[in-house]
């Protein structure tokens, strides 16, 4: 298993970056799932989830 990292300042690109990564998995035939740590009222892109077929974990306030 192999495990990327991704943070930033609000604006610089992290979702965009997250988006190209798992779909380039998904066409490669690879799995992929998206760890949340955001206290922010909206979850991680609701449509995007479910097009992708990710599980999605959130944790909140860690």
């Amino acid at each position: 298993m192999k495990l990327i990292s991704v943070s930033g300042i609000n604006g610089s690109g992290k979702t965009t970056l997250i988006r190209k990564l798992v779909h380039l998995l998904h066409v490669q035939g690879k799995r992929s799932a998206v760890i949340v740590n955001e206290d922010g009222a909206v979850d991680y892109d609701p449509e995007f989830v479910r097009e992708q077929n990710l599980w999605v974990t959130y944790l909140r306030g860690g």
